[in-house]
């Protein structure tokens, strides 16, 4: 199939307008978050904002801002390659930092609906970005649980010096050549500005965002926006991803996937916490939470204005009672005397501005929607529960709440599972790419040994199982299986092995090391295998009755 740059610009109109329609509600969500209102002369005259969104998307943030466990299975059952790709794993982990952008991965999902990571490799290295929902644009008519069965996914925003170009050996030198012609006339030279002032947008929205790895443009470069145009389509015997890279119409690139990452997928990772099949932009967190906080800060804002309209202390007076009497500002001061030609109650009237005060009432009935909505109730904030008495239904209240907040695991759970098998098949693909690494492991004793390792360490030709365990569902899972082994083993006291399984439940529980749950038990086996000591032995004996006479 042939790439031209009128099928490029088709799909991206299409893709664009697809996704159009949700950029102004996007905003908005993200305005509220960051505290910023924008105001009108009828509504929202004060600027002044109830920061509804901000704990909503906090609340819920902290009940899954934990990354899930991602482990490896070779299924040759070679447990030392697997031993080498999982400390490999958790060396990418650090060096991309997944813990910071796991919390950005799942901020973005509960302010837009959904986000996306993006696998590369660079420098010698796997790695992992979390991408701004808008720099992503996807077939429309793909499955939103699915994007393989997408025609074109497009990366946009992506901005490279022209130096940059030209240091990349699979960029056309001609197209390239062109580029700087083209920027080199006035024309391009607006078109250079442009770019960089949308970057410098791009990496604040990010920064603000929580993406620490953002740098300012280097003053004095000709900036130039790249897109990453990836179609799939059948070329007889399978569907095969092409990779195009486009600059203000010039094609820089146009290469199947497998020739450049040796992969034949979708670099992409994205995730929704609300699926929907007939819109891939589903809601999220944010939009339920966006108009009643609009309304708040309406209402918010009238009664502040309230307040200090109440307190400008303002009066009526009767202009044609006395032409020669013009009223002035009197200076506040204690007992004040203030001079007023005739009676004051017959020439002058407060205006009357009636207090708001029980409009305090209905935003705290509109927040209690939001909260009903979202599960991000008063007690999963830290604040009392109105009207709750008893603790167990304050107890039964939040076990509801947390119960809904995380479920929203369930959908990043397969997300990192979809992670872990294309991060898989990239490092093995990519053998010849990746450069050796040198990690440290340290030992149940506490000591560090040093190892390393080479893509050959971890090749497999079986394959790997990606195994992914969220925290939020597991530390769930285990408390109520103690529970249930509680029952349980209050039946059988006395059966040994029922206690062993009920001892490495409870040692998982609190997360201890294979070495250490081993020392444990070890300890337990010996001291029930010890004699036991005789209770009675060291008790005194009561002294033997005398015989009774006869």
């Amino acid at each position: 199939m042939e790439i031209t740059i009128d099928t490029i610009k088709r799909n991206k109109t299409a893709a664009f307008d697809y996704q159009k329609r949700r950029h102004e509600e996007w905003t908005e969500n993200y305005h509220l978050y960051r505290d910023k209102v924008i105001v009108n002369r009828l509504t929202q005259r004060q600027s002044v904002n109830v920061p509804l969104m901000k704990e909503t998307i906090k609340t819920i943030l902290s009940k899954i801002d934990d990354a899930p466990d991602v482990a490896f299975e070779e299924k040759g059952n070679n447990k030392q390659k697997e031993i080498f790709l999982n400390e490999y794993w958790k060396d990418c982990a650090d060096n991309n930092k997944f813990e910071v952008k796991d919390i950005v991965d799942k901020k973005q999902v509960l302010l837009y609906g959904r986000s996306w990571k993006k696998l590369n490799i660079l420098n010698g290295r796997p790695y992992v970005e979390v991408l701004d929902p808008q720099d992503v644009l996807i077939d429309r008519y793909a499955d939103p649980a699915d994007i393989s069965t997408a025609l074109c996914i497009i990366h946009q925003h992506i901005f490279r010096t022209l130096g940059d170009l030209e240091k990349n050996p699979l960029y056309d030198k001609a197209a390239i050549n062109r580029l700087k012609t083209f920027y080199a006339t006035q024309q391009g030279l607006v078109k250079a500005d442009e770019t960089l002032q949308s970057l410098q947008h791009k990496n604040e929205r990010l920064a603000e965002m929580g993406d620490t790895e953002i740098n300012d443009p280097v003053s004095g470069e000709t900036y130039v926006e790249l897109n990453e145009n990836f179609t799939r389509f059948w070329d007889g015997k399978e569907f095969v991803i092409t990779v195009t890279t486009v600059a203000d119409g010039e094609i820089l690139m146009t290469k199947p996937l497998k020739d450049i990452l040796n992969i034949n997928f979708f670099p992409f990772i994205t995730w929704a916490d609300d699926v929907e099949r007939t819109d891939f932009y589903s809601d999220g967190v944010a939009d339920i939470v966006r108009t009643p906080n609009k309304i708040l800060n309406a209402w918010f804002s009238q009664l502040v204005e309230n307040r200090t309209m109440r307190n400008f202390g303002m009066n009526y007076y009767d202009s044609t009672g006395n032409e020669n009497w013009s009223p002035q500002t009197f200076e506040p001061r204690p007992f004040g005397w203030y001079p007023f030609p005739g009676n004051p109650n017959d020439k002058i009237k407060r205006v009357d501005i009636p207090e708001l005060s029980e409009s305090l009432d209905e935003m705290g009935f509109i927040k209690s929607l939001v909260e009903s909505a979202t599960a991000a109730t008063a007690t999963e904030k830290g604040t009392s529960e109105p009207g709750q008495i008893t603790l167990g239904e304050v107890q039964l209240m939040a076990a509801k709440a947390t119960d809904r907040i995380t479920s929203i695991a369930k959908f990043y759970r397969l997300a990192w599972k979809e992670l872990g098998d294309k991060w898989a098949q990239l490092v093995l693909a990519n053998a010849d790419k990746l450069d050796a690494v040198k990690l440290y492991k340290k030992s149940y004793k506490g000591n560090y040994f040093e190892q390393e390792i080479k893509p050959k360490d971890w090749q497999s030709e079986a394959g790997y199982e990606v195994r992914v365990t969220s925290s939020a569902e597991q530390e769930q899972d285990n408390l109520q299986t103690i529970q249930k082994f509680n029952a349980v083993i209050a039946q059988f006291p006395a059966n040994v092995p029922l206690r062993k399984i009920y001892q490495k439940k409870l040692l998982d529980l609190v997360k201890v090391t294979p070495e250490e749950a081993k020392e444990v038990l070890d300890f337990e086996d010996q001291a029930a295998n010890q004699p036991q000591p005789d209770m009675m032995a060291g008790m005194p004996q009561a002294p033997a009755m005398a015989p009774m006479a006869a």
